[in-house]
């Protein structure tokens, strides 16, 4: 959940990414890996862990009391006793920082890395054997939701039993315990699994060529080896260079030049996804009279963020739509402000949508940023600290109860847009809507403008601690920590601790129903609404 300072937040991700990989061979780094490390050293690395949550994180103990979790840091203290590899400590010291129950903090494995010359390779080889596949896990169990493999013999909805022998159950078992959700609820950890699943897999077997699955489809089991492949252009794609140069001269034209102009600028403005090859927001107007507007967001992140808005509610006013859908399933958040401003097309009055954020000093904020960086980045990094350290300190005030608040221009009274949409308004829900989706939910619940549809929320009711989220480097095992800075709150909270937003209309889909693409939440609401006196 990013949020302030664009051009700080560039500057930031330069640095850290020369710090991630401007210092140091690959060599150097794959040997760290695979070799032990004293246990004395391990417990550096523990202390290391320690002070920083309590100097750090704001609201340490909300979900753990302080001696719990002292406990839990004594007791690994107390059992390493012999040398082991980051990894193998890995598994030791994230189910600890786990047990914090924050969502947005964790510690990561080391994966090997790849020379220039083996990834330049790899690129020209093609999509690897675990991106052939988007899977989904239910109950338990790895099902295959798209093939994308060249390999049509391989069914949609068949259950993924094995992958080089390992069973998508036994590495759920294995790292169940190493992350973990805001607070209490359980509808957040089988999302993230299946969202993380491929990168699990790639710590146990690393980067392949190919890979042997197990598949289950009704009553049999069948084997396919299924290798890396680089699409070839299809048959009659070849073009003649009269074709080409015709081509190339309708590009120039200006109306040409003008649809392409307006096709990336529609890109920029709805966040597409050049992979995936799809917008993160979609708007659609469903029924003949157009009177259900639905509003698909993936995510909080990416996209124009004043203009799309203004562009959507432009359009749903001009449809005069009647019913808002608002669909933040498996949507896992994002910037602050971006939710902020979509709150103002939903409230008819004035509003205040969080807090100020809690930190824990004036200088939290950034004192862990640059301290690891190399030489090789100080020319950047030293003209632009004091003016970076400028900026956070004096947002950054010490009020009457003794703590420190960051002022953010989200936790300050804001207009409704004058587009506002005042018609029904349902929001549908999930598992995988974390952070950002639960702030705006949050409100939306608790002022009684949305109807809620699906399962409980992953991420909390009473808010979150992130913002801003370094990457700190354990000094001994080189493992990376992320941990969230600002204790970020709506202004409106319920007194139920460590749960999310419940909907109003429970329904989970089914596994048949996810395979065979149903939507039954969405059903759910266009049935509600169309049987709604007011649309008729």
């Amino acid at each position: 959940m990013n949020h302030f300072y664009k051009k700080t937040d560039r500057v930031v991700a330069f640095l850290v990414f020369v710090a991630l990989f401007g210092c140091g061979s690959v060599e150097k780094y794959n040997k760290h890996i695979q070799t032990s490390i004293p246990a004395e050293d391990l417990i550096k690395d523990v202390n290391f862990v320690q002070k920083k949550l309590v100097n750090l994180h704001p609201s340490l103990y909300w979900y753990i009391t302080e001696q719990e979790l002292n406990s839990k840091f004594d007791s690994l203290r107390a059992n390493l006793k012999e040398p082991l590899t980051p990894n193998e400590f890995f598994f030791k010291l994230s189910p600890v920082v786990a047990a914090v129950r924050q969502g947005h903090m964790g510690l990561r494995p080391l994966n090997k890395k790849l020379e220039k010359k083996e990834a330049k390779i790899l690129s020209k080889a093609g999509t690897g054997p675990l991106s052939q596949f988007k899977m989904i896990w239910e109950n338990d169990k790895m099902y295959i939701l798209e093939n994308k493999s060249p390999d049509s013999t391989i069914v949609k909805g068949s259950e993924v039993v094995a992958i080089n022998d390992f069973t998508p159950q036994q590495i759920y078992s294995k790292y169940k315990n190493t992350y973990t959700s805001d607070g209490f609820n359980t509808t957040f950890m089988p999302k993230i699994f299946e969202r993380r699943f491929s990168s699990y897999l790639v710590n146990e077997v690393g980067v392949q060529d190919s890979l042997n699955y197990v598949f289950k489809n009704a009553d049999s089991t069948y084997n396919r080896d299924v290798k890396r492949f680089k699409e070839e252009p299809k048959k009659g794609d070849s073009l003649s260079q009269t074709q080409k140069d015709s081509i190339k001269l309708a590009r120039k034209s200006p109306d040409a030049k003008e649809k392409a102009k307006k096709e990336w600028e529609q890109k920029r403005m709805y966040g597409y996804d050049y992979v995936a090859k799809e917008f993160n927001k979609t708007l659609q107007f469903l029924g003949a009279d157009s009177t259900v507007a639905y509003l698909k967001i993936k995510n909080f992140s990416t996209g124009k963020t004043k203009k799309v808005y203004e562009e959507v509610f432009t359009k749903i006013k001009e449809k005069q739509s009647k019913t808002l859908i608002i669909d933040l399933r498996d949507n896992p958040g994002g910037r602050l402000n971006e939710i902020q401003k979509l709150y103002s097309y939903l409230v008819a009055e004035e509003f205040k949508f969080i807090d100020e954020p809690e930190v824990t000093s004036k200088t939290s904020l950034f004192a862990n940023y640059f301290n690891q960086l190399p030489i090789i980045s100080y020319p950047v990094t030293v003209p632009l600290y004091p003016v970076f350290a400028t900026v956070l300190v004096s947002k950054t005030k010490k009020k009457d109860d003794g703590r420190y608040y960051f002022k953010i221009k989200s936790s300050k009274p804001m207009q409704s847009n004058p587009l506002h949409f005042e018609g029904e308004v349902y929001v549908l829900i999930n598992g995988g809507s974390f952070s950002a989706s639960c702030i705006i939910s949050s409100n939306l619940q608790a002022t009684g403008r949305a109807v809620f549809v699906g399962e409980e929320t992953g991420g909390a009711f009473n808010g979150t601690v992130a913002g801003r989220m370094p990457l700190l480097e354990l000094p001994k095992s080189k493992l990376p920590l992320r941990l969230g800075l600002m204790d970020i709150r709506p202004v409106h909270r319920t007194e139920q601790e460590g749960r999310g937003i419940m909907p109003n209309v429970e329904i989970i889909p089914t596994v048949e129903q996810r395979l065979s693409g149903v939507d039954p939440e969405l059903e759910y609401v266009l049935n509600t609404v169309s049987a709604s006196p007011q649309t008729k």
